[in-house]
């Protein structure tokens, strides 16, 4: 959700993958396509994950049927245009999970070739990465990521409750 508004994009379609990005006013009751992500030279993706800080939303990582992605984008609603970011920290994959505390977004988990359980701190003031403490439930991908106040939650369907993981921010 970025001001008000939610946004849903890219991911697996009929034949293949997508670019496309769409906005939700839910005030309004009405969708709204955006400024598709990297169109013309992307195959688009799947298995991407998303998270916003302020005014921004930003997409990273996912499988565009050849290669596991680490690419990393910025999303300007006010200007409907994308910027590339500093590639993510961690290996190319898919189906990792994310989330925000605070000004920082953090992604972590995923499957790469392996499952994954590392984890990475994304601050968009200085466009960099930093590494931060492993999850310390079972690798995995495909996990559900949310924050509530200064703790990160991630889990999945397939564990039983959810899995606390305290940042320390």
């Amino acid at each position: 959700m970025v001001n008000g508004k939610g946004y849903v994009g890219t991911g697996a379609i009929s034949g293949g993958y997508t670019t496309t990005l769409r906005e939700y006013d839910p005030v309004a009751n009405t969708w709204a396509t955006k400024a598709s992500l990297r169109a013309t030279i992307d195959r688009g993706r799947n298995g991407a994950v998303a998270f916003s800080i302020g005014d921004k939303g930003y997409i990273g990582t996912g499988y565009n049927g050849t290669s596991y992605l680490n690419d990393f984008w910025e999303y300007d609603p006010a200007t409907n245009a994308w910027t590339q970011r500093a590639n993510f920290g961690g290996t190319a994959r898919w189906g990792s999970e994310g989330f925000n505390i605070g000004s920082k977004g953090y992604i972590g988990t995923g499957y790469d070739g392996a499952y994954q359980k590392d984890f990475w701190e994304y601050d968009p003031a200085a466009n960099s990465w930093l590494q931060k403490a492993d999850f310390v439930g079972t690798a995995r991908a495909d996990a559900i990521g949310f924050s509530i106040g200064s703790k990160g939650y991630i889990g999945t369907v397939v564990v039983t409750g959810l899995s606390e993981r305290f940042l320390g921010i």
